[in-house]
């Protein structure tokens, strides 16, 4: 008796070996995509940067018209047949420039500087609307009758609202921000203009780039420091028509006296009738004033907590 075998079909077996072959194939893919992208989070870090502090210099007050002379030489008291043009070219070159943009700018009375400059930046890509400036005053600190038992805000706003040097570029930022209490000192406490004025009463940024809107290497924020002597102020020069200066009969500004009721002095005086820069009393303690650097984006640091009483030393003022 003759045993027969069945013969397995070829053809099944092949096909069951490709579909076992795909289905391989197709969980390797699906694993090495699930592989590669599967990824371990890391937050970002916060950029840091280092300062530089260079004090002894000294910048025109752009910040105030009256703290400026037209360009040109001019003897005082002025010459009667030079008032006319005196008082037009102040117009032109001191106050419309320090407020409207006027391109010609007069020569500024100069005020003592200290620079703070950006050193070491951790990333070149850290926007200047993401790096917030500061100036913080302890009224507890502050002389009498300046003293107080609050924290004040003289200035705050972000380096490209404070990017305007004046000479370069023709106006300042739109959001430019504007100056404060200090304790309970009054930058402006006589004639009261100080206070609401211009940051550039206290301070400017310049970039090293002006179109550039982030931080580099060598930006410097310019910080007026005044602590001993006053620029010269040309508020009360003349009086002469249309072109004459606004302050005419104001005694807050140009005082009057007996023999001349308007005030106008025929040349300049000392600046006492209002303030720039960082009030005397920030440099006689440590812990008086300090100007915050940070960093406002995310996620937001500290970059540095500076001290106005190390940025020059005490004068006595």
């Amino acid at each position: 008796m003759r045993i027969r075998y069945r013969r397995r079909p070829r053809g099944r077996r092949a096909v069951s070996e490709i579909i076992a072959t795909i289905l391989l194939l197709a969980i390797t893919i699906v694993a090495g995509t699930i592989l590669w992208t599967f990824r371990i989070y890391t937050p970002p870090q916060a950029p840091s940067a280092s300062f530089q502090y260079r004090s002894g210099g000294s910048n025109p007050v752009w910040g105030d018209p009256t703290d400026c002379q037209p360009l040109g030489s001019w003897s005082y008291p002025l010459n009667p047949a030079l008032d006319f043009q005196w008082g037009k070219a102040w117009w032109h070159e001191c106050e419309y420039f320090s407020e409207d943009a006027y391109p010609t700018p007069g020569n500024f009375s100069s005020l003592n500087t200290t620079q703070i400059i950006f050193r070491q930046l951790s990333s070149n890509d850290i926007p200047l609307s993401e790096v917030n400036l500061t100036f913080v005053c302890n009224g507890a600190y502050a002389p009498a009758p300046y003293t107080t038992d609050t924290t004040t805000v003289l200035l705050t706003g972000t380096l490209d609202t404070m990017t305007w040097f004046p000479g370069t570029e023709g106006q300042a930022p739109a959001n430019a921000p504007y100056l404060g209490y200090c304790g309970g000192f009054d930058m402006g406490a006589e004639a009261g203009v100080a206070f609401g004025s211009l940051f550039t009463r206290l301070g400017i940024f310049v970039p090293l780039t002006n179109t550039s809107t982030v931080l580099q290497n060598g930006d410097t924020f310019y910080l007026y420091i005044h602590n001993g002597g006053y620029p010269l102020d040309y508020a009360c020069v003349e009086d002469s028509g249309y072109w004459g200066q606004p302050w005419a009969y104001y005694s807050a500004i140009c005082p009057a006296t007996p023999g001349n009721p308007s005030g106008i002095t025929g040349g300049p005086l000392l600046d006492v009738d209002d303030y720039h820069g960082a009030p005397p009393w920030c440099f006689e303690s440590p812990l008086a004033c300090t100007v915050d650097i940070s960093y406002t984006g995310y996620p937001s640091t500290l970059l540095a907590s500076i001290p106005v009483y190390d940025l020059t030393p005490p004068t006595g003022n």
